[in-house]
């Protein structure tokens, strides 16, 4: 194989399963026997009364630029390229396992890699990021837009399917996708942008044919997280409507939230223990979530958990451990560029506020980012599990 000099954690797995480039997908296909789950603290972290030692934890972005490996691998690679090569996506995916005492890992890859799929020519800028060649702008644009050749998207199952036999059970394997609003942004924008005033102009102008283009990305984006979980191997799915702030909540619920119900009933009908993490970048006030939290399908909550931003407020937190869900977060990024006094204080606070519920799984409000250093992520890690075992030696005490 050509990566073989380039997969230092893979090589392990794929020698041992006699993977290749020219059987991984038929092995995957025919075999969906996985190592056994002995590291169950995220799964567990979905039900009210199992047993933990400590909250687990993962990070958004914890394979990424800051990572002096993942630089290494990505010398002279395209994004998309490194994406679409499911060894070098699940290489990537586990360089942070190999360095941090993690209990999950998330897969290598992009929100715009289902847009892709679907017809938008997407570069990876170095300056701008991803940046759509062919954006909407008028409304015949719409008719571009195509459902995925289901061949176009086998890499990622691929990825997941050799990242959850490397896992060897010790971290849960999360899938994810981009949200309708999101992914909807860029296909409007182009890239990302500081006023979004062209979505703007669709979502309150051409408001019938944004309904439709969100339908369809999320009936797409529910075939596309089935697949992740039936087809790849994924434990847990989360999504990440990261440009849901950008509209006032009251738009959020009437324009946005009626495309995502319709993401989240079709998934949850094809996967309804799957546990789903809904990301909806800051919109966490209390109509909002409590939108999200009357969701059924019949005695199914449609949302299990959710991730929040760090100003998240008390009532909201309230409602969320009342409807037995699960919390996700939330350390401000920025708290890993102080000292190590400011760093463990604020992990403190976080923990007290938020392990008061079994239901809790620590991570950041928003991703890492390249500038941050390894070492204050290990110390973030280090002190958010040792903060977690303290509380929970208190709790047995009190």
């Amino acid at each position: 194989m050509d990566n073989s000099e380039t997969l230092k954690i893979l090589k392990e797995t794929i020698d041992k399963l006699k993977i290749t480039k020219e059987n991984l997908r038929e092995m995957r296909k025919t075999n969906k026997t996985f190592p056994r789950q002995t590291n169950t603290r995220i799964l567990d972290a979905f039900q009210s009364f199992a047993q933990f030692d400590r909250a687990p934890i993962w990070m958004m972005r914890q394979a990424g630029r800051y990572l002096p490996e993942f630089k290494e691998i990505m010398k002279n690679r395209d994004f998309f390229d490194a994406c679409q090569d499911p060894f070098i996506a699940a290489e990537i995916t586990l360089q942070p396992i190999k360095q941090f005492e993690i209990d999950a890992a998330i897969i290598f890859s992009d929100i715009l890699t289902l847009p892709k799929a679907m017809g938008m020519e997407i570069i990876m800028d170095k300056e701008k990021g991803p940046v759509i060649k062919n954006k909407l702008e008028t409304i015949d644009d719409i008719n571009r837009i195509k459902s995925p050749d289901p061949e176009s998207l086998e890499h990622v199952y691929d990825a997941l399917y050799l990242t959850r036999q490397a896992l060897q059970g010790k971290q849960t394997l999360i899938g994810f996708c981009g949200a309708p609003f999101t992914v909807f942004s860029y296909m409007v924008e182009g890239e990302t942008s500081k006023m979004f005033l062209k979505t703007k102009k669709w979502l309150y102008q051409y408001t019938q044919e944004t309904r439709k283009v969100l339908d369809l990305i999320a009936k797409e984006s529910a075939k596309y997280l089935i697949n992740q979980v039936k087809e790849g191997g994924a434990q847990v799915i989360q999504i990440f409507d990261s440009f849901a702030g950008q509209i006032p909540s009251i738009d959020y619920k009437e324009f946005v939230i009626p495309s995502l119900r319709i993401l989240l009933e079709e998934f949850k009908q094809e996967c309804p223990t799957t546990p789903l993490i809904m990301f909806a970048k800051d919109q966490n006030g209390v109509e909002v979530i409590l939108t999200f939290l009357k969701m059924y399908l019949g005695e199914t909550p449609l949302v299990d958990g959710f991730q929040l931003d760090s100003n998240v407020s008390d009532e909201v937190l309230i409602k969320i451990i009342e409807s037995d869900r699960t919390i996700q977060g939330n350390l401000e990024p920025g708290v890993l560029y102080g000292t190590q006094q400011i760093l463990k204080k604020r992990v403190s606070q976080m923990i007290e506020k938020l392990q008061t519920t079994r239901r809790y799984i620590v991570n950041l409000s928003h991703g890492l980012t390249p500038d941050h250093e390894v070492e204050k992520v290990r110390l973030f890690i280090q002190e958010s599990i040792r903060q977690s075992k303290l509380f929970k030696v208190r709790e047995i005490l009190e």
